[in-house]
């Protein structure tokens, strides 16, 4: 399993804040770094993250495909595979749809068959050879007469859907290399949705799960945990998160999802986190002590392929009205520390493991 950090961004840090994250992570043994298309663009800090590492994997963790058409996400891609010599992992999604129609004001219709057509596209589009032409029709979107200029670094490269309905994961087994997962998954529950997803991709054992999991690591379990807490109530505090609504409850959480919505409609999300139940902290989070940390990630292993931990830090949302200290982002880039601790502690661990047989 590889394990990667998803930079989130959050709280003020700059694009060079995260360069600086980026080298770090890739000095204590992450596999991949990736930011997510939130608060920031997707291509941008990914440019920058190529240029100043030189091994890890990187990626936006998920482009959002009601953002650019196909061509224009496939050609950036092309680029930054150059960029980083082959390490570009593409990842796409359709979007929150709250913020695809209230921030970016575009409606969403027909997900299902806009991502067909986008993954298709994608696919003609980054795999084309000089001197070809890309072509492909389809109901929702589709290229023509297109003919690439520059060179690929390599035959194809890997293309991640993102999902979390049954039947975007479907469409991610039947078009995709691999499926993209969120956050506030069980292990189990990710065993599951491999299981179900792979049987049904053509791709068989090559197909790749990738997932993120929050993380809150402390020498205080309890402060951990905590944090974790907060995080989940957060998710929902700002925004509508219908996708992660819909994960809670399908995991058995319905009540609890019902209450929190319904305490944050009318209450705010203040004290909020006191309601989070231990089971969702426990079985939806990476929390605690660094030693508790790295026997939960072991946890992953053998079911998922990728998993990215989320530093709920990281998460933060800057208040309206509000501002940042350069005090306060000294201490959000610090708060990173920890995990970075965390992926050498775990790759020990691996060591150590192998080593006794």
């Amino acid at each position: 399993m590889e394990l990667g950090i998803l930079l989130a961004g959050g709280g003020g840090l700059s694009v060079p804040d995260l360069v600086q994250l980026s080298r770090r992570s890739e000095a204590a043994g992450f596999g991949g770094v990736y930011v997510p298309e939130s608060w920031r663009s997707g291509f941008v800090p990914v440019a920058a993250i190529a240029a100043a590492t030189q091994r890890v994997n990187i990626g936006a963790y998920v482009l959002n495909a009601h953002a650019r058409t196909p061509l224009a996400a496939g050609m950036s891609a092309i680029d930054l595979d150059q960029q980083s010599a082959g390490r570009f992992v593409l990842a796409v999604g359709s979007g929150n749809h709250v913020m695809n129609e209230q921030s970016h004001g575009v409606p969403v219709k027909h997900p299902l068959a806009k991502m067909r057509d986008y993954v298709e596209v994608l696919r003609r589009v980054t795999s084309t050879q000089v001197g070809a032409p890309a072509t492909y029709e389809g109901e929702r979107h589709s290229i023509r007469g297109w003919r690439p200029q520059a060179e690929l670094v390599r035959d194809s490269m890997p293309i991640l859907l993102a999902a979390t309905a049954p039947r975007m994961m479907e469409l991610a087994a039947e078009v995709a290399d691999g499926i993209a997962l969120g956050s506030l998954q069980s292990v189990d529950f990710l065993g599951q949705v491999a299981a179900d997803v792979g049987k049904n991709s053509p791709l068989g054992d090559s197909f790749t799960v990738h997932c993120a999991a929050f993380v809150a690591v402390d020498a205080d379990g309890d402060l951990a945990r905590a944090r974790a807490r907060q995080a989940v109530v957060d998710l929902f505090a700002v925004k509508p998160h219908p996708h992660y609504e819909r994960l809670l409850r399908e995991q058995g959480y319905g009540d609890f999802v019902t209450r929190l919505l319904s305490r944050i409609r009318d209450r705010g999300a203040d004290g909020a986190a006191a309601d989070v139940p231990d089971e969702v902290v426990e079985r939806l989070t990476i929390s605690g002590t660094p030693g508790e940390c790295v026997a939960q990630i072991d946890h992953y292993r053998g079911v998922v392929d990728t998993l990215l931990l989320v530093n709920v830090a990281g998460m933060q949302q800057i208040p309206l009205g509000g501002a940042v200290t350069a005090a306060e982002r000294d201490t959000l880039r610090a708060s990173y520390d920890a995990l970075f601790e965390l992926a050498e502690r775990s790759r020990n661990h691996i060591g150590e493991e192998a080593q006794h047989g």
